[in-house]
């Protein structure tokens, strides 16, 4: 910006040099005028009437800005569904939770987040955001204990009730975030801008179980039992939001922040499948599908801290927080589903589930 400002100093006396053949003096014409400054009212610690530029904090006019970012995300885990219990090796009988949902603690996911803003010559913008972050996954096995374990109870896996002893469980989860929304951004006169815009959020969930089972040798042959219930959640809806320098307007280094929320319509669908290698099981495979639509919620909440390597080009860093409500979650789908042979197959999609997803944003940001 000093460098910009001396060629404006340079133009201004090359074209006043050649306008009048001399320098004005002052109005005596004796002293020689005060130097001339040209004051930014993005640069003053307080704003003027003017309003201050939250996407052009150096106060440049570009007409595009775009950002490009990478996502270290980590999703809570679910909450508590048992699926298998350990069994008294005195009594045979249930005695306590071996294995739930809220055991499977996924590790961190990456991926990349773009923004491209319009500017629209009001200081305002239209904004264009799409991120994707997949492979939220998590592992649990229990250690093989003969006869050692039992599907929970009253009901079981796929809602038989047995009491058939395991000798070793586990499972798998995984999990993935997608969003892409078109925001209006509106000007102010002070440090904070509001936005109201269009979101579209996708948020895919599944899990796997799988037993082993060795019976006495004259009985069989050891065999496995599976479950698998895969989730997907497709929300549309408008929110509304802020978006707020907190720190250094107009400096080199400064922290932004930013809020969004809404209230979303969720499609959520569900598919469950049981399945056994017990040959004495028939049919070996079960499965059934559902759908659902209903209300969900959307909130993001997001600090960034801003460095400016030169006028066009910033590093950014910062932190960010996704609460996501009314989904369709796999390990919910559990007590929902009636899979077991010689009965009605039954189903339906459990949208009572929520989840938080929060992490690391490092990028850049370019102005043009």
């Amino acid at each position: 910006m000093r460098v910009t400002r001396a060629w404006i100093a340079v133009w201004a006396v090359v074209v006043g040099g050649l306008a009048g053949g001399q320098r004005t003096h002052a109005v005596d014409g004796d002293s020689p005028p005060p130097d001339i400054v040209i004051v930014d009212p993005c640069f003053a610690n307080t704003c003027c009437n003017v309003p201050c530029r939250l996407l052009d904090p150096l106060g440049q006019d570009p007409v595009w800005t775009g950002r490009t970012e990478a996502l270290l995300l980590w999703r809570d885990a679910p909450s508590s569904v048992p699926f298998y219990d350990f069994v008294d090796p005195d009594t045979f009988e249930p005695a306590g939770v071996a294995l739930s949902a809220s055991d499977f603690q996924s590790g961190m996911a990456a991926g990349p987040r773009f923004t491209l803003f319009r500017h629209t010559g009001d200081m305002g913008a239209i904004e264009f955001n799409y991120l994707r972050v997949q492979s939220f996954t998590a592992s649990q096995t229990l250690p093989t204990i003969p006869g050692g374990y039992v599907d929970t109870q009253p009901h079981g896996l796929y809602c038989c009730d047995t009491e058939t002893l395991r000798d070793t469980a586990g499972g798998v989860m995984s999990s993935s975030l997608q969003s892409f929304e078109v925001n209006r951004r509106f000007p102010t006169a002070g440090r904070l801008g509001w936005l109201m815009g269009f979101r579209w959020v996708e948020w895919n969930d599944g899990i796997g179980l799988e037993s082993l089972t060795t019976p006495d040798p004259q009985f069989g042959d050891p065999y496995t039992r599976s479950y698998r219930t895969q989730t997907a959640n497709d929300l549309y809806g408008m929110q509304v939001g802020a978006d707020s320098i907190l720190y250094g307007l107009g400096r080199s280094f400064r922290i932004e922040g930013i809020g969004k929320a809404g209230v979303f319509y969720n499609d959520a669908r569900q598919a469950s499948r049981f399945s056994t290698t017990d040959p004495n099981v028939d049919p070996n495979t079960l499965g059934v599908g559902t759908d659902t639509g209903r209300a969900a919620f959307v909130g993001e909440l997001g600090v960034t801290g801003v460095y400016d390597i030169t006028e066009r080009i910033s590093l950014r860093a910062g932190y960010a927080i996704f609460w996501l409500g009314g989904l369709a979650l796999a390990p919910n789908q559990f007590d929902r589903q009636t899979l077991c042979p010689d009965n009605p197959i039954k189903g339906a999609t459990d949208t009572a589930g929520s989840v938080v997803v929060q992490g690391l944003s490092l990028g850049l940001e370019g102005r043009w």
